[in-house]
């Protein structure tokens, strides 16, 4: 089959359309009929084959969903900078003795190579590029060492590809450090030959992993009007669709950018005379908040279809500055709350700006 041929047969799948690929046969030469009790099997195969799964590394959403199985979908969704690379940072560092495929067309392999040196070896972004930059032998050892024994199974392509080309990826994957354990696509709005719209190319790329029998983890933006100025995620944060082909679904927010638009607003209110004193109140107490989240990033799971599960609502994880870890968020020490709490009404206004963020 020439990749053309292949390419629409994909496209074809994406739609929606179920004669695009044409079935097996499975059960006494039958292409769809198989009997029940063969999930038996299946059921039992899942259960005592965990190391089939792959588990993210927070205790939380790994109890809850006890790993993305084969062929299962993991939807991870958040706006522009929410946090989504960092906590993908953090899955991959969890999963590095496994055979890991990432297509991320939309970032150079050399940042992804960079972040996950800083986040393994706990070295400030800005202190790695200014000794590499200096020529220091050690800061290009440690990247090497990063790449060579630290992620010796991840494969990372950044380059853009159709389905035909992925194909062929994974074929190489396979041939040189063996079949992938987890396939990673950053992120669903960049798929190619998958159909126009959103929900054609989750079907297209949940197929893509069936066929290769791999968890799937796929980063996705959410759209502007449900995602935007931190605002939690839901089932239907997902921009256009997507949500109803994923097994598991994972919202990543800032809360900062959602209490700084609170901050605004009642802001704009005061300046207008309109503020009333529960307002002055609400203000004073979401300047307190801001200054707890300046670096947090929040996650919870939105859907998991794994039997006897439970929904988990927001979790906050504190962001190493310039090293992209994440680690569970204790709070604000006494001390800065007590600063925090006793900051007049004056001095709150003049908060500092929102900090460029170094990780997406």
């Amino acid at each position: 089959m020439d990749d053309q041929t292949l390419s629409e047969r994909w496209s074809a799948l994406g739609r929606g359309e179920t004669l695009s690929l044409a079935p097996s046969e499975t059960h006494h030469g039958l292409s769809y009929y198989k009997p029940l009790t063969e999930a038996v099997n299946e059921f039992v195969h899942w259960a005592q084959s965990p190391e089939e799964r792959v588990y993210l590394g927070f205790d939380s959403l790994d109890r809850e969903m006890r790993g993305v199985a084969p062929s299962e979908m993991l939807l991870i969704n958040g706006y522009s900078h929410s946090g989504k690379t960092m906590f993908l940072l953090s899955v991959l560092a969890h999963n590095r003795n496994k055979p890991v495929v990432y297509f991320c067309p939309d970032e150079p392999r050399t940042l992804t190579l960079v972040k996950l040196a800083c986040v393994t070896n706990g070295i400030h972004a800005n202190e790695l590029e200014r000794a590499v930059a200096d020529k220091d032998q050690r800061a290009i050892d440690m990247l090497r060492n990063t790449a060579i024994e630290q992620f010796p199974y991840l494969a990372v392509f950044d380059q853009p590809m159709n389905l035909s080309d992925m194909e062929k990826a994974m074929g190489e994957v396979s041939d040189v450090i063996g079949a992938p354990s987890m396939m990673v696509f950053d992120y669903l709005e960049l798929l190619q030959g998958g159909g126009e719209d959103v929900p054609s190319k989750a079907n297209t790329i949940k197929a893509f992993g069936k066929r290769h029998h791999v968890p799937l983890v796929v980063l996705h933006q959410s759209s502007r009007s449900s995602g935007a100025e931190g605002r939690k995620q839901t089932i239907s944060s997902g921009a256009y669709g997507g949500e109803q082909q994923a097994s598991h679904i994972i919202g990543v927010r800032r809360k900062k950018f959602e209490i700084q638009s609170q901050i605004q607003e009642l802001t704009e209110k005061l300046a207008k005379g309109t503020a009333n004193e529960r307002h002055l109140e609400r203000l004073d107490f979401l300047r307190y908040e801001e200054r707890i989240h300046e670096n947090t990033v929040t996650l919870n799971l939105v859907k998991c279809k794994r039997p006897a599960s439970s929904l988990l609502d927001d979790i906050d994880y504190e962001i190493e500055t310039g090293t992209g870890r994440l680690t569970p968020f204790a709070g604000m020490p006494h001390e800065m709350s007590l600063a925090g709490r006793q900051e007049t009404e004056q001095e709150a206004m003049f908060s500092p700006v929102i900090q460029d963020m170094m990780f997406n």
